[in-house]
């Protein structure tokens, strides 16, 4: 069978435009009054703007068994809701591969027309638009029901779509019955369901590369091929069955307008950068399934190819998907059909925690972390001085591997500090060995060894042991955290886990004492 929809994405009803029938109409003496033995085939043979209608019921008749202009000859009586030309030629225009109606050459296609032309019918009674009221059910010789909608003048017939047709002439009378011209094909459910349900003849990679506002994909896909071992274009043009969220071309852009240093997918020029982006594309990718939009739950968890999963939101018709980041996706398009699959369309390219780390990945150790830093001047300057005795490097061992956890007093923290001492103005005036050595105590006892503690891990009364020799105490509540020294005053943390490529720092409020320091002070 032909792909009825010339866009395989998305079902287009074309807006039907309105007709109305001029007084010299060939439709008897004008009042709707016909012959006597005018049957409802006759009237519409008699009036042009019903040809197309006469030529669909001929087209219908031609399948062996079918036989729709001599039952509506027949004795009846009937009601027969017309289409004009114009609303057959709306129909054609949304149809893929019918130009007209001759394009009903098999006996399926027939089949299908005969199935839209009888839920025209009404057998059984001739119905007057006096007599419909809005909200009346009307069951169909086709099977399938239509809805009355009734506001004064103004009657509407709705079908199984989201667009009524309008009832433009009412109570044309027949020998056999009685006729409503209406403005558009009316279509039930049953030839939605096989409009819909066509055999797609494309698989995934295939129906990408066909849509425009996909070719950044398939150029993703592409540029993460040219690693060795990396074959996804022909894993995804494989059997399947593949379940596949598509970003648009828009979505690609907003991702590459976020990272640093890629402007376009050419600048995935690396092994490593084009690894990255196929662990973000098979992040897209379900196996094993093809998931339709109407099975997904709100909740539902989905694995992914790549390895982590994504959580499906359902609200009504409404569907997203959440990904590592704090964004989720839109499904604008669900349920595009694939012979080894199903694509549904989304506004935004998925990340994965794994590429999230990736891209978040620190490039300065905790002392060039804290050089760059404004708020940690302080910090760095203090290290510097206890640099200066012979045996103390401080700031070479914190450029070390690590892993070290740091908590960093900011530049206000050490002004507190030092308003606090008697004789000391500023860190200059830490001018002796045995100062210096009291500095370094300090230092190091803001400092773990052998571990990068992240704050989500840190328990309400956790004890911490220093590289000064001393313990410090976590105080969690919620989201707040202390860290409580040898003094009465506890520090904040005010900015957690920062991270290093030697560890973690997290920012504090006042500098750490040790009672060893509080003993010698």
């Amino acid at each position: 069978m032909k792909h009825f929809f010339k866009n395989p994405l998305i079902l287009l009803l074309a807006l039907i435009t309105f007709w109305s029938c001029s007084d010299d109409d060939d439709n008897g003496d004008g009042d709707g009054q016909q012959p006597d033995d005018t049957t409802i085939v006759d009237l519409a043979i008699d009036t042009a703007d019903l040809s197309s209608l006469v030529a669909a019921l001929q087209k219908a008749d031609e399948n062996d068994g079918t036989d729709l202009v001599a039952a509506l000859n027949g004795a009846g009586p009937f009601t027969v809701f017309a289409p004009t030309n114009d609303a057959f030629s709306e129909l054609l225009a949304s149809l893929d591969g019918f130009s007209s109606l001759d394009d009903f050459d098999t006996d399926e296609e027939r089949d299908l027309l005969a199935t839209i032309l009888t839920y025209h019918v009404v057998s059984g009674a001739a119905v007057e638009s006096s007599t419909l009221t809005d909200g009346q059910v009307i069951t169909t010789l086709q099977g399938e029901t239509l809805t009355v909608s009734v506001d004064g003048d103004d009657i509407d017939i709705e079908d199984a779509t989201d667009e009524d047709a309008d009832v433009d002439m009412p109570d044309v009378e027949a020998s056999n019955g009685i006729v409503h011209v209406i403005d558009k094909v009316l279509l039930p459910q049953a030839v939605l369901d096989a409009l819909n349900s066509s055999e797609p003849t494309a698989n995934i990679v295939e129906t990408a590369i066909a849509t425009d506002a996909l070719s950044s994909l398939v150029a993703a896909l592409q540029k993460a091929d040219e690693n060795d071992g990396t074959d996804l274009v022909a894993a995804l043009s494989g059997d399947g069955p593949f379940t596949v969220f598509a970003p648009t071309n828009d979505a690609f852009t907003e991702l590459l307008a976020s990272l640093d240093g890629f402007s376009s997918l050419d600048d995935f020029d690396t092994d490593e950068e084009r690894d990255l982006l196929a662990a973000i594309l098979t992040y897209h990718v379900v196996t094993g399934a093809a998931v339709e939009s109407s099975t997904l739950t709100d909740g539902q968890v989905i694995t992914t190819l790549q390895g982590e999963t994504l959580t499906a939101s359902v609200d009504g018709d409404d569907i997203d998907i959440e990904d590592a980041t704090d964004e989720d996706a839109d499904v604008d398009i669900p349920d595009v059909a694939t012979t080894n699959g199903i694509v549904h369309v989304i506004d935004k390219v998925l990340l994965p925690q794994a590429v999230l780390d990736a891209l978040n990945a620190p490039t300065a150790n905790i002392v060039e972390t804290a050089i760059a830093t404004d708020a940690l001047s302080s910090l760095v300057a203090a290290l510097q001085k206890a640099d200066e005795n012979d045996g103390t490097d401080l700031v070479a061992a914190l450029s070390g591997e690590g892993p070290f956890t740091v908590f960093a007093p900011t530049n206000d923290a050490f002004t507190a500090l030092l308003a606090s001492l008697d004789g000391f103005d500023s860190l200059d005036d830490f001018d002796t060995d045995e100062e210096r050595d009291l500095l370094a105590a300090i230092l190091t006892y803001h400092v773990v060894t052998g571990a990068a503690v992240e704050s989500s891990t840190l328990t309400d009364g956790q004890v911490i042991t220093t590289l000064q020799g001393e313990t410090l105490t976590a105080s969690v509540d919620g989201d707040d955290i202390d860290i409580e020294d040898a003094t009465d005053e506890d520090a904040d943390v005010d900015m957690p886990d920062v991270a290093t490529t030697n560890g973690i720092v997290h920012v504090i409020d006042k500098v750490l004492i040790p009672q060893a320091v509080l003993d010698a002070l």
